[in-house]
């Protein structure tokens, strides 16, 4: 881990500090686990309503991007730059949601430091003695080291904590300035902790799959990854049915690749943790994935991209439509002058006959000076007209 590591472990101990804060008004290691990621959530709500609202802004101009690209589609230069400067005008970051995820992330592994060291955050039972504990379970005859490595130190700690009862009240007595009865105070905080890792008859201190035993040892603590994968399953369908609005070119580019990785691959992702890892920690995947699913819902019903898509392309078909109904007007009242214009000169010449003058033959500039006045104050209209 190194120093990624060292900085969940940073991060871990305000979330620690509120994780037992929950746990001193609700002792139960659980429930205090679910109102924990609800509470985290809550602070990082602001950020994904940021990231949530960055997308819509990005889904309201999909329609001005869809022009874009079938105009400027052969050259993926001046595309590029086109869409730089609309997301510019327009004020919309491609990269607003980046930040807000990556806080969210570092902030998950640092939920999951907490989540694997219940003695650590919960009780007053200080470092050394988990370490001494730890130590009165190792060696020849006894477990492996390995099977204290990482973050999986206390809980399995806690898994052996009875069948090493009396090695390790010995090992905290015989640490300098404790006793026996320290020894048993400090036991006790631990067995009290442990006693609340019991689902229907097993140990959530255990790994719900067997390497050893495989499909033979198959139990109740089954259930824990087989919710885990089904409510991350339930929450990336929720997700991607919100978004699931998009261009041709974006469905052709990426579309197909974002489903699988949303309906398989993160649902698959969680179901296999939830299996390799402590049956505690699975039930805190069941929690973090149904918060997920409310806050989802929730954002969407906020800002949501596929609705926001949806009235801009109305809103821009409308704009269209409005544009062409301006130009059609636009080309009618020129025509209407023209012939109001023609039909003018055509009654002057009219009565020009009628009158029986004989027109000389220089006469043509005199009787059209008045239709090469008449219509100058219509000539910038003529040069707006103009075609490119």
């Amino acid at each position: 881990m190194g120093l990624f590591g060292g900085l969940f472990d940073l991060l871990a101990i305000p979330l620690g500090w509120l994780m037992g804060l929950i746990y001193k008004f609700i002792p139960n290691y659980f429930v205090a686990i679910f109102l924990f990621t609800f509470v985290v959530r809550a602070a990082l709500f602001p950020l994904s309503l940021k990231s949530q609202k960055n997308q819509a802004e990005r889904a309201k101009l999909a329609p001005r991007l869809e022009r874009l690209r079938k105009k400027y589609g052969q050259d993926p230069k001046k595309l590029q730059e086109k869409q730089a400067a609309l997301y510019e005008k327009e004020g919309v970051s491609l990269t607003g949601g980046c930040m807000p995820m990556l806080v969210q992330m570092l902030v998950l592994f640092g939920i999951i430091s907490v989540i694997y060291s219940p003695i650590k955050y919960l009780t007053d039972v200080p470092d050394a003695v988990v370490t001494s504990s730890v130590t009165c379970m190792t060696g020849e005859g006894k477990l492996s080291e390995k099977e204290f490595a990482g973050y999986y130190k206390e809980l399995r700690m806690l898994q052996n904590l009875e069948k090493y009862q009396s090695e390790v009240k010995a090992g905290i007595a015989a640490m300098e300035g404790y006793d026996a009865a320290k020894a048993e105070m400090y036991y006790d905080h631990m067995l009290e902790i442990k006693d609340q890792f019991s689902f229907f008859g097993r140990s959530l201190l255990e790994n719900p799959w067997n390497a050893e035993k495989g499909f033979t040892d198959i139990s109740v603590l089954w259930l824990i990854p087989l919710i885990s994968g089904l409510s991350s399953l339930l929450t990336s369908f929720i997700s991607m049915r919100y978004t699931k609005q998009m261009t041709a070119a974006e469905a052709q580019a990426g579309q197909g690749c974002s489903n699988v990785m949303m309906l398989v691959w993160m649902p698959g992702f969680s179901l296999f943790i939830a299996f390799t890892v402590p049956g505690g920690v699975g039930i805190y995947w069941i929690c973090s994935n149904l918060l997920a699913l409310a806050q989802t819902v929730i954002l969407n019903s906020i800002y949501n991209p596929a609705k926001i898509r949806a009235q801009a392309e109305i809103e821009y078909e409308e704009r269209r439509r409005q544009r062409q109904e301006d130009k059609k007007r636009l080309a009618e009242a020129r025509a209407r002058e023209q012939r109001a214009l023609a039909a003018e000169l055509n009654e002057q010449k009219g009565s020009d006959k009628k009158g029986g003058k004989k027109a000389p033959k220089a006469q043509p500039k005199a009787e059209e000076q008045p239709a090469e006045e008449a219509p100058a104050t219509e000539q910038p209209k003529d040069d707006t007209d103009r075609p490119e």
